[in-house]
């Protein structure tokens, strides 16, 4: 199980994830924790970092923005790692968050789903282990 300390007093709850894709590649992101997000969601930068191509992806997701209706991109990640709990082929939204966001993506259901998770707010500590099946 991992653990991290975070600020129950901030609205947002921010982890470091470390994503694989081809060939062993692998980039850490800044990312929220976000229950509401069905997708886990990544930049298209670090997509492409991976060795993945966005653009030629066959699959499309439609989703609600601050801006309206928008359409991107759905992959398939070898691997994405939250405090040490790895969970393997993750499919991932790719979109760029903007600019004046506090991170570089958010950690949605397609990772959550997989973990037993406790959010402790008078402690300020998330806690993190895979499911048992």
């Amino acid at each position: 199980m991992g653990q991290q300390r975070f600020d129950p007093r901030r609205n947002i709850i921010l982890v470091e994830a470390r994503i694989e894709g081809k060939k062993n590649r692998w980039t850490s992101l800044q990312m929220a924790l976000d229950t509401g997000a069905s997708l886990t969601v990544i930049p298209w930068s670090a997509a492409e970092m991976l060795g993945l191509d966005p653009a030629r992806s066959r699959r499309r997701v439609r989703f609600m923005t601050g801006s309206g209706m928008e359409a991107a991109p759905v992959l398939t990640v070898d691997a994405v790692e939250v405090l040490g709990v790895q969970i393997s082929r993750v499919p991932v939204l790719c979109h760029d968050l903007p600019q004046r966001s506090l991170v570089d993506g958010l950690l949605g259901l397609s990772f959550l789903k997989h973990c037993r998770i406790s959010v402790d707010f008078k402690s300020g500590i998330l806690s993190i282990e895979p499911s048992r099946r």
